[in-house]
């Protein structure tokens, strides 16, 4: 189930299984099964009769396009501003839909309003310029609300907050919800150093304050040390952005971990991580590379490793790790990551096998012709797309396909209930590695699939990842004195 909208009444969400990827709705307590999907399509917005989402709907992978499906009169209809544009995450405001596109500006998403009636499309137009003068490249949130328009847009990896236009919170880190009611606006913040918290804005008195929040152990807060935002050049000249934070236990140069993140189209933003704070606690740097693929940067720079996933995207990392070992910031070098990352973990220790001391790799993907054929759906869909349909180099970029070429010691952590990247490969993989030799520890998680939802889940990953990397690097782990 994936994209889950209510309008307080009905409830749509995109479902898949091993036939088809559809939309379904709730309604009065019964499930209906409304309409299968033509492609990799998610539902963002439901209001009465009419759902809307988007995805690749046109058969072309770089791009993206609206749906608009009308249950009353059994309506399904396919929108774009522009062939070959990106449009996505449409809501309903009134008689019109406001959605992100780069159809008239390429290197950023900006909102535009889509007349229900006419079809006619145009810009979010706001009453302040301070958004303007931002141009953000995409947003956390946007929405219509106590007859204001609630905008989080985002750049390099943080937001700023308008209303209306005007700014009214810029601090350093992410706003992931928003919420604005006579005169006062609440959002959920979070940074690298800060956990969530809850803040209200008087925008009256012009002051703050916070309603809820959470801090981090002492010994957590005080092994934090320079947060760290830059651009570093790959092997053919890209801009590859990069967030670093640095222990105080570590030193400078330390151990460093080289954490790639999941998706491939996804990013690491100035957000709060129960991994990458955990590692920093246990005395390593972190280097977090947005490699190509990434969301954040443009839709041109996120097409980037479709085609190519393990080509491009692999040496952006590689990049960054000896931008991390020549600037100072690191005198041994790790890897870890989960999903995507996980394989990206396994592939560098098989790719780049001298770059790295160890890695650890979660609930990654081994195979992935195997994993084609145990995937429902909408992850055939995205293997498809993510590969552009490029069968071949599904068992050319598998690490299955170079375990002799392994030499250091990788953890290998996977959630037995996984039905993302399932376990199956990830068995195939050990018993491969086994043959020939490679030195390896698994920790299979017997009661847990593949999204970490819990703070015991996040530990299940954690902890053998810090023990192990603790090892890598020659000593025992010590908690932080209180």
């Amino acid at each position: 189930m994936f994209g889950v909208a209510d309008d307080g009444v009905n409830v749509a969400f995109t479902g898949a299984t091993m036939e088809d990827l559809a939309v379904y709705v709730v309604k009065r307590g019964s499930m209906e099964k409304v309409y299968k999907l033509p492609g990799l399509a998610i539902v963002s917005d439901v209001r009465g009769d009419l759902i809307v989402g988007s995805g690749i709907l046109s058969g072309n992978p770089l791009s993206m396009e609206i749906f608009l499906l009308d249950t009353g009169k059994g309506e399904f209809r396919v929108y774009t501003p522009r062939p070959g544009s990106v449009n996505k995450n449409p809501v309903i405001v009134g008689d019109s839909i406001v959605f992100e596109s780069n159809a008239f500006n390429p290197k950023r998403n900006e909102l535009l309003r889509l007349d229900l009636s006419s079809l006619e499309v145009g810009s979010v137009k706001f009453t302040f310029k301070d958004y303007e003068e931002y141009a953000p490249i995409e947003h956390t949130l946007y929405k219509f609300q106590d007859n204001s328009w609630v905008v989080a847009g985002k750049r390099e990896g943080r937001t700023r907050l308008f209303l209306d236009g005007k700014l009214v919170y810029s601090a350093k880190g992410v706003i992931n919800g928003a919420a604005h009611y006579r005169g006062r606006v609440y959002i959920s913040y979070t940074s690298l150093k800060t956990p969530s918290k809850l803040l209200e804005l008087d925008l009256v008195r012009g002051s703050s304050r916070p309603i809820l929040e959470s801090k981090p152990p002492e010994d957590v807060e005080r092994s934090m040390g320079e947060v760290g935002f830059t651009y570093v050049s790959s092997f053919d000249g890209l801009q590859i952005p990069v967030f670093y934070i640095e222990s105080k236990l570590a030193g400078r140069p330390g151990p460093t971990v080289v954490y790639v993140h999941g998706g491939p189209w996804a990013e690491v933003a100035d957000s709060w991580s129960a991994i990458i704070a955990s590692l920093v606690a246990s005395g390593f740097n972190v280097v977090a590379p947005n490699f190509r693929g990434s969301t954040g940067y443009g839709e041109s720079f996120r097409q980037l490793d479709i085609g190519d996933p393990g080509g491009g995207d692999l040496e952006d990392v590689a990049s960054i790790s000896r931008w991390a070992w020549e600037g100072g910031l690191a005198d041994r070098l790790f890897i870890m990551g989960y999903s995507y990352g996980g394989y990206m973990t396994l592939w560098a220790m098989a790719s780049k096998p001298d770059l790295y001391e160890c890695g650890v790799a979660g609930a990654s993907v081994a195979d992935w012709e195997e994993m084609y054929e145990l995937s429902d759906a909408i992850f055939r869909l995205f293997i498809e797309t993510l590969f552009a349909g490029n069968r071949e180099l599904l068992r050319e970029r598998s690490p299955v396909s170079r375990v002799s070429e392994i030499k250091k010691p990788i953890c290998i952590i996977h959630p037995q209930n996984d039905t993302r990247t399932p376990l199956k490969p990830i068995l195939k993989l050990m018993g491969l590695m086994l043959e020939k030799g490679k030195t390896f520890e698994a920790h299979i998680i017997p009661d847990m699939g593949h999204v970490v939802n819990t703070v015991d889940d996040a530990m299940k990953i954690i902890l053998p990842a810090i023990l192990f990397l603790s090892r890598c690097l020659g000593k025992p782990y010590e908690p932080s004195p209180p």
